[in-house]
């Protein structure tokens, strides 16, 4: 069967071996298979350690031998379950994502052969320490399996700005530079909202999570819970709008119509560090960002017998 896997940092599965997340995905502890696909040409001696230390692997299965999928459908489908759990709630992964055939029986009586084809190095996804704050727990796992199906639709539908969307909050998580980042997450909200000008974007914003909505996930030091969509809206696209013009920041706070300290030192939630408020706010869009992609994915999920499935209002 084909199979696409790569490893993921801070998943509490539990102790069993391999959680199913329906779809073909699964969340597996490092095993023979998975393992052997590592390779010292393609990895660095530290990512070769890195591969056996993972939480998890995430792993997508193709199980059927008469019905093979091309390479760029079966990453395709692989990006959408490692977005589920990013759009749930920010992970660490490793970054190396590898595609081959499983020969065998990968249960528990029988070992699985692993024919490795291909490997593709990407940057690690890093998201900022907040997230690392809570692990992705059972009760994220649960809401895995819908969020896959939910955005298997979006990234099969008709709306380039629903797909793009995602692939910012991917581009955003894989980019180093904080400000960078958040303009890609920035950049994924407008692609949802389609607003024009701060005022129109701080409305969108407001309008889909609420005025109120903290910025922040349930797990943030209390220093940073007054910070709401509303508080930080206009801040958030002035900031936009300097990052990709080169503007001088420090200019920002004598702006006629819209000043705002960008450079003003802030305390990011787990951190005793202080940062640029610039850098609070490029955070803060990428769990902005989540929020309303889970207010997309809410318009996706099919009505069961016992109601629609529950999807999260927060990280």
């Amino acid at each position: 069967m084909q199979c696409m896997f790569s490893g993921v940092r801070g998943i509490d599965a539990g102790d069993a071996a391999e959680v199913s997340l329906g779809s073909g995905f699964s969340l597996v502890k490092p095993n023979d298979y998975v393992l052997s696909a590592r390779t010292k040409s393609d990895m660095t001696g530290r990512e070769w350690e890195d591969g056996a230390k993972v939480s998890r692997y995430l792993v997508y299965k193709n199980e059927h031998p008469f019905a093979p999928k091309t390479y760029e459908e079966v990453k395709n489908l692989f990006s959408c379950g490692l977005m589920a759990l990013q759009v749930l709630k920010p992970v660490r992964t490793l970054g190396i994502v590898f595609y081959g055939e499983i020969h065998g029986n990968d249960g528990p009586d029988s070992r699985a052969v692993f024919s490795l084809q291909s490997v593709e190095r990407r940057p690690p996804m890093e998201p900022w320490p907040c997230a690392w704050r809570k692990p992705f727990d059972k009760e994220l796992i649960k809401r895995v399996p819908a969020v896959i199906e939910c955005i298997q639709r979006i990234m099969q539908g008709p709306s380039a700005e629903r797909r793009n969307a995602f692939i910012l909050l991917q581009l955003g998580l894989e980019c180093f530079h904080p400000l960078v980042a958040g303009l890609f997450w920035v950049m994924g909200l407008e692609a949802i909202f389609d607003s024009f000008g701060k005022e129109q974007s701080k409305n969108s914003l407001c309008a889909c999570l609420g005025e109120n909505t903290p910025i922040f996930p349930d797990w943030h030091s209390q220093r940073a819970a007054d910070l709401t969509a509303s508080k930080i809206a206009i801040d958030l696209y002035v900031l936009r709008s300097k990052v990709p013009h080169g503007a001088d920041l420090r200019k920002a706070v004598s702006d006629s119509k819209y000043p705002v300290d960008l450079i003003e030192k802030r305390i990011l939630p787990a951190s005793s560090d202080p940062v640029p408020y610039a850098f609070l706010l490029s955070e803060a869009a990428c769990y902005l960002l989540c929020q309303v992609l889970r207010k997309e994915l809410a318009k996706e999920v099919t009505p069961i017998s016992s109601g629609p499935l529950p999807l999260p209002n927060r990280l």
